[in-house]
């Protein structure tokens, strides 16, 4: 579309409209998913007159349950077709996709977009952070933080109501994770590797030499995942508050050996 192109002319060509969605789509788009989560697939369809061949060309589009968003720009909208979108929603919201109507206004001799229909933001699930798991959760880790402080350990942790623990190490997508299993009685120190395979294989091909080091590991390649992790555990009921210390100071020396055994291979 060359730069002559008057916005009015954008408007009422379906050639010039379709040029212009291509090439501001994008920003419009980013405007519109702040607040939804991510889909596998984005659909882009312009029209200027809003059609029931419109509306069936775009639902072709979908890949079987991949999931999508579709946004359907257009300049004049048909409350028929409109009100079907909004029916679709309801049913789309609860499987893998949503469909977005924007329609563009002229303001002032500028091309503005308005959303004329958004599918429903998920409902977010509020977490019950008051059970007795989870107070037990945040009790270990408040006394696994005040242990570390008084250590002047760098494995610290941000106390939560959660049975797990994120510590970096200075390698991307490399982490200490740190757990506990309140059902199972223990706690456990792993290395969590996130998307990159090939740095487990390479720590397995260093299996016997590492495990001189730290005892027993729990290797687990998580096959079908992205991700890999290597573990160790020791049996401790938390649910005894009288074996924090111990178990802490165990949970932090793991960590400790974790860190400067793994980053000499890493």
């Amino acid at each position: 579309m060359t730069e002559t192109i008057t916005p009015i002319e954008v408007l009422k060509s379906r050639q010039n409209f379709s040029d212009y969605i291509e090439h501001n789509a994008d920003t419009v788009i980013k405007n519109l998913l702040k607040d939804y989560p991510t889909r596998q697939l984005q659909i882009i369809y312009p029209q200027l007159t809003q059609s029931s061949d419109g509306l069936i060309e775009i639902v072709s589009r979908l890949e079987g349950n991949q999931k999508a968003y579709i946004f359907w720009f257009i300049v004049n909208e048909k409350e028929d077709l409109k009100n079907i979108a909004f029916k679709l929603n309801l049913f789309f919201d609860k499987n893998y996709c949503g469909i977005f109507i924007i329609k563009a206004v002229l303001n002032e001799n500028k091309i503005e977009f308005e959303p004329v229909l958004k599918p429903a933001l998920p409902s977010k699930q509020v977490r019950n952070e008051n059970t007795p798991a989870k107070l037990l959760q945040k009790a270990y880790w408040e006394k696994y933080f005040e242990i570390c402080d008084e250590l002047q350990s760098e494995m610290q942790v941000n106390p939560a109501p959660q049975h797990y623990q994120y510590i970096p190490i200075g390698k991307k997508g490399v982490q200490i994770m740190q757990t506990v299993n309140t059902k199972d009685k223990y706690i456990a120190t792993e290395l969590f590797i996130n998307n990159d395979k090939d740095i487990f294989k390479k720590l397995m091909e260093r299996k016997t030499e590492i495990e001189e080091k730290l005892g027993f590991l729990d290797w687990q390649a998580l096959e079908g995942k992205k991700s890999s992790r290597i573990r160790q555990t020791l049996n401790y009921d938390i649910s005894d508050a009288s074996q924090f210390d111990n178990a802490i100071k165990d949970h932090i020396k793991m960590a400790e050996d974790f860190r400067e055994t793994f980053k000499k291979y890493l």
